[in-house]
């Protein structure tokens, strides 16, 4: 029988898994990618499919958009797995209980405990449903949600892409995806022109290749 701790440690990874779906990106996208864009093939595997992932709860994405809000993914990953660890169920229900020093305690800032409180408020109280968004355009989306304070544009970006799926996400003020770009062009900045040239020759594409750049960027 494996020793306590490993079996503390196997639970909680189990745990944190059940929050996200893990989807492969078929290899025909792929080739699409490379049609529109050649440059992807220097750094994409293409013998092996990557996998994305994505959060099918809403409200759960939300949550991880908001702890996402400029840090690494290291960061990221160790508040997200102390508010796991701390709520039983990651829910409005569950989340209204908490108070300020509770959810400072997993390493949320003032700010981001802040825009939690009123947009789990307003669930509760029947002034947002996450839900119904999903019927809405992007701009629709964004313009309800924007009206939050301390939740902008890119946490926006994140909720389409990877709880209302929309295809044709390229956040250019993420970090990551703007240092994608220039290792893929070689460039130094990127630029409006550039930017809007890859977003206009990507189109229905553009989500995929934002994955995509992650992964340059990362190395992967």
């Amino acid at each position: 029988m494996p020793p306590k701790s490993d079996l503390i440690i196997h639970s909680i990874i189990t745990r944190m898994k059940k929050f996200f779906i893990y989807k492969t990106v078929p290899m025909e996208q792929i080739s699409e990618l490379i049609k529109r864009e050649p440059k992807l093939a220097s750094f994409l595997d293409l013998k092996h499919p990557f996998t994305v992932r994505i959060m099918p709860d809403h409200y759960q994405c939300f949550i991880h958009s908001v702890i996402s809000q400029q840090l690494n993914s290291a960061a990221v990953d160790s508040i997200w797995n102390r508010f796991v660890l701390n709520f039983k169920k990651i829910n409005p229900k569950a989340v209204v209980k908490a108070n300020t020093e509770q959810l400072s305690a997993v390493g949320l800032s003032p700010q981001k405990i802040s825009l939690i409180k009123k947009v789990t408020y307003d669930i509760i109280d029947g002034k947002l449903n996450l839900k119904k968004l999903e019927k809405m355009t992007n701009d629709e989306i964004r313009t309800i949600l924007t009206k939050y304070k301390y939740l902008g544009n890119w946490t926006t970006d994140m909720l389409l892409m990877f709880t209302y799926y929309r295809n044709d996400m390229l956040p250019i003020t993420d970090y990551g995806i703007r240092l994608g770009l220039m290792k893929l062009y070689g460039v130094k900045e990127v630029t409006e022109k550039l930017a809007a040239t890859v977003k206009d020759k990507m189109a229905e594409y553009s989500t995929i290749f934002s994955f995509c750049l992650w992964r340059i960027n990362q190395g992967l």
